[in-house]
């Protein structure tokens, strides 16, 4: 089994045992504000991505970086050499045109990892709030845990993980290939709980 597998198998169960010692009442807030802040992140990347093109040069640095990633000359001719999940990420019909348009993938690239960093910096940004709020609204469970309220918990803890794991793999996948992690580390398709997880979080549109 690929390492990513394991790390995915291992955070699903830590996120089950999690689960299963707080409730289901802690569970179902902790779930539900992880599902609002990616909900607010998503919704509000665009957003972030017009305040650092008034504010700071994050594109410009991006672009920089996948340039040197596709070694990208003045006079265009690129390696494209990207793994398959970056691939994926792109649409069919950009990705097929730019294959042989260094430029155009550049472009296409940089969009991705603007949108995917957008994405993240949200996150990080809602989810304390919301998960502090969930905290609050959840209490203090009452007395002892019942054996349906541990194992709704359970679930509910294994679900959160879930999705965790494909906020990771979507947003750290494509940031760990513009940083220069060796592809031989992130061939998500030969994995099998990982190459899930990834495709959950590109089916939600979260990379553009």
């Amino acid at each position: 089994m690929h390492w990513l597998d394991l790390a995915v198998a291992g955070l699903i169960m830590w996120g089950g045992v999690k689960g299963y010692h707080a409730g289901w009442r802690k569970a179902c807030f902790s779930l539900g504000g992880l599902l609002l802040a990616a909900a607010a992140a998503f919704l509000a990347r665009a957003d972030l991505r017009l305040f650092w093109a008034r504010h700071y040069p994050v594109e410009e640095a991006l672009a920089e970086m996948v340039n040197l990633r596709l070694a990208l000359p003045v006079g265009g001719g690129a390696r494209l050499e990207l793994p398959a999940f970056l691939w994926e990420a792109l649409s069919a019909g950009a990705a097929a045109a730019s294959a042989g348009n260094a430029q155009l993938l550049a472009q296409l690239l940089v969009g991705l990892m603007a949108s995917t960093a957008a994405f993240l910096a949200g996150f990080c940004l809602w989810h304390g709030f919301f998960h502090l709020g969930g905290l609050l609204l959840s209490g203090k469970e009452s007395g002892r845990l019942s054996g349906p309220a541990r194992w709704g918990g359970a679930l509910l803890g294994a679900a959160r993980q879930c999705c965790c794991a494909a906020l990771l793999l979507g947003t750290a996948a494509p940031l760990a290939w513009l940083w220069g992690i060796p592809s031989e580390l992130l061939q998500l398709e030969k994995t099998r709980l990982a190459y899930w997880a990834w495709r959950l979080f590109a089916s939600l549109g979260s990379s553009f």
